[in-house]
């Protein structure tokens, strides 16, 4: 049964979930946990949190990596010593542009498509392009062997689906009848059913010219053609990406709260996911309230005068009653799902907003006096 220790010795750990359920700051305390084990970890967030730079003492992240250094002894845990790891976030326009002069058949062909006008306006806007890249950046990072372990934060459960879907998706996009179209799109006007269709198709064609003042034809032929040369190198890095993702030393971490919404969108994306034959490792559960029986808590009470003593009894019996429904939580979603509970983190009064705060929770994921230095696993 994988732990988060076992999870620690994975290459590729991407977590995954519904929005509002701290899933990207356990995407930086898995990097902050498995540095502190020694090993070279990188979190790579698709959208971060401004909370997120915060804490990592940014003002801002990009596609360059930027190195943390961790002290765990500034946070009073049991472990000593300072080490790293790096944080990055997508720039789906600069992984594009990287890509177009890697797969180009020569630098022309390349220049040629960096500077058309209809590249620079639709490079972060074709349907899947950002999904895409991401999975791209994702890739170049992992076969550059600069990390160990790389942590992926992906976007909320419904858009990562689509971060699943891209490297397929985008390829097929450019393979596609449209494209094909767009190389010559005088065919748009062979291909109307009458003269009176062929004419309305010009005349709006011509308008468009006029009206954004791009050759719009020229424009769309010289875009569509420079990506044709290139779909084969596209295919096979999307192969290459699906692979990875499928692979023995990845695993997909399902982040949660025992929230019954929530509960249910978790259980659907783990059968998702295993249908599409993606590796799940387990959940993470987080903001969940434990509150335990106490067997003298009358006699407890009883220390206390009225009316006093009425709001401790009223606040000790809806804590008892929020720990048991998300008891019950957890148990439905082990049932419905057969994965196990790599960790059940406990609500706090506020989301961790530094360094020290991320080293606690990264505390809670999994303690670092307990846990001998890990070694990759294939």
């Amino acid at each position: 049964m994988l732990t988060v220790e076992r999870l620690l010795r994975k290459q590729l750990v991407i977590c995954v979930g519904t929005g509002g359920v701290g899933k990207t700051t356990t995407a930086a305390a898995l990097a902050v946990a498995a540095a502190l084990q020694g090993r070279r970890s990188a979190v790579i967030t698709v959208d971060p949190a401004r909370r997120l730079k915060d804490a990592l003492g940014l003002n801002d992240l990009s596609v360059e990596p930027h190195r943390i250094t961790i002290d765990a002894s500034a946070g009073g845990l049991r472990r000593a010593g300072a080490t790293h790891f790096e944080a990055l976030a997508l720039d789906t326009k600069r992984t594009f542009d990287a890509l177009v002069e890697r797969f180009a058949p020569s630098p022309a062909v390349a220049a040629r498509i960096l500077t058309n006008r209809l590249y620079h306006e639709l490079s972060n806007e074709i349907a899947g392009s950002a999904e895409y890249m991401a999975m791209e950046k994702l890739h170049e990072l992992f076969h550059s062997r600069r990390y160990q372990i790389i942590v992926v934060d992906t976007p909320p459960s419904a858009h990562a689906r689509d971060l699943l879907a891209a490297p397929n998706r985008l390829t097929n996009l450019l393979a596609s009848r449209a494209v094909s179209v767009l190389q010559a799109p005088a065919s748009l006007l062979s291909g109307a059913t009458s003269s009176m269709g062929r004419l309305g198709l010009s005349t709006l064609l011509k308008a468009l010219e006029r009206w954004t003042g791009v050759e719009l034809l020229h424009d769309l032929a010289d875009f569509a053609g420079g990506f044709e040369e290139m779909i084969e190198g596209f295919h096979t890095r999307a192969e290459e990406v699906n692979r990875l993702l499928r692979a023995p030393s990845t695993a997909f971490v399902l982040v949660t709260s025992p929230e019954p919404r929530t509960i249910e969108t978790t259980i659907g994306f783990q059968q998702e996911l295993t249908a599409g034959g993606f590796p799940v490792g387990g959940i993470i559960a987080n903001r969940m309230v434990a509150f335990p029986r106490l067997a003298h808590a009358e006699q407890l009470l009883a220390e206390w005068d009225e009316p006093l003593r009425g709001k401790l009894r009223r606040n000790y019996t809806e804590l008892r009653a929020l720990a048991q429904r998300h008891r019950h939580a957890l148990q439905r979603l082990h049932e419905q799902t057969r994965m196990p509970l790599l960790s059940a983190i406990p609500a706090m009064t506020e989301a961790p907003t530094s360094l020290v705060g991320l080293l606690r929770f990264a505390e809670l994921l999994v303690p670092f006096s307990a846990s001998p230095k890990l070694k990759a696993e294939s």
